[in-house]
């Protein structure tokens, strides 16, 4: 599958590969240069692949309440949440972003690329009657434009009052490219906004702002760009196998509103019942943590979920899952090759970024 940006990606020399049955850029000049482009000016990400799926009608905010961890009942029109669909045992089917079009009506859902299809069963399988759901992701293109610049950027290019938009709230806009969907959100712990529009318009976008400024970004930096914040990848940091509570990701349950699909076994982990957490990782001798590398430490072992060079750090920096009894600067070792190399327990972020509120 080929997203609407991918002869830009050819044209502006991008080393393409595939990505869970998409061709995706995974860098153009290279991931260090764009990871810092996107630090300390702005990058521009074809977010394409990802899924957008639309839910409407009579009873749509307590069908969603059913099958998201987050209060969907009380967001205000514009408003935007991350949230999870759980299975019963409270493991992670995806993560996802709900966006309030129209509260009590109508909300767009935007899910990770190679779960579209698995949550669209879901979705259908415990709809009631009278509630709509439309994936509208083959004709949606998602732009990411990131960085301590996208709001100057984007103003050469759209009339947009980027100030006056708060961080996880979107507006709609008619632009010289159609309708579009401005939410500040991102995946890089930078300052930034993603851009929904129908997937016709977008090459004539994409190249507006590259003009304006922007650098093209592959998939490379972005996994580097969101490992600094700590950001969790599904697949690797998170699965069926995880629930929000290990993941460290409380922030997005909330366990004040009506039962939920999988809350029976958050209870029971926010009581005392957690064995096994999600840290942060940063080496303390030279080495380069990869995913499915084993780490330990006294009394405990565990396993690298992501990894990589930091490029703002210039040193390995790593997600893991462990006994839920280490704590944040304990010592711990990651077998690379053979070799049981010293790193040091750090809640994420790694470093820090011109992220505003």
């Amino acid at each position: 599958m080929r997203t609407a940006l991918y002869d830009d990606h050819v044209r502006l020399g991008a080393r393409v590969v595939d990505f869970h049955g998409w061709d995706m850029p995974v860098w153009y000049t290279g991931i260090k240069e764009e990871h810092m482009a996107t630090r300390n000016a702005a990058g521009i990400f074809d977010a394409s692949h990802m899924g957008e799926i639309w839910v409407s009608g009579p009873g749509c905010p307590e069908f969603l309440n059913r099958i998201v961890t987050v209060d969907v009942a009380v967001l205000e029109k514009g408003k935007v949440k991350y949230t999870f669909f759980l299975n019963e045992e409270a493991g992670i089917i995806d993560d996802i972003i709900v966006y309030c079009t129209e509260p009590n009506k109508k909300y767009m859902l935007c899910v990770n690329a190679s779960n579209i299809d698995k949550d669209l069963a879901w979705l259908r399988a415990h709809k009631p009657d009278g509630v709509n759901i439309d994936d509208r992701s083959p004709v949606t293109a998602m732009i990411a434009l990131q960085g301590p610049l996208a709001g100057e950027i984007l103003g050469r290019v759209i009339k947009f009052d980027y100030g006056a938009l708060k961080r996880f709230y979107f507006v709609t806009s008619d632009t010289p490219f159609g309708e579009v969907m401005i939410s500040r959100t991102g995946y890089t712990g930078s300052d930034g906004v993603e851009i929904f529009m129908d997937a016709v318009h977008s090459p004539a976008l994409w190249s507006a702002l590259v003009t304006a400024g922007a650098t093209p970004c592959g998939l490379g930096a972005r996994d580097t760009l969101r490992l600094e914040m700590g950001y969790p990848l599904h697949g690797n940091d998170l699965d069926e196998t995880t629930t929000p509570i290990e993941a460290g990701l409380k922030f997005a349950v909330d366990m004040n509103k009506p039962a939920f699909i999988g809350r029976a076994v958050l209870e029971k982990q926010l009581a005392g019942g957690l064995k096994k957490r999600l840290i942060g990782l940063v080496m303390e001798e030279k080495g380069i943590p990869r995913h499915g590398y084993a780490c330990e430490a006294e009394g405990a072992s565990g396993s690298i979920t992501s990894g990589s060079i930091s490029p703002m750090l210039d040193t390995g920096i790593a997600l893991a899952y462990m006994d839920a009894s280490i704590k944040d600067g304990d010592a711990v070792y990651v077998v690379i090759r053979d070799k049981k190399l010293r790193a040091r327990v750090k809640k994420p972020p790694f470093v820090k970024t011109n992220l505003t509120k």
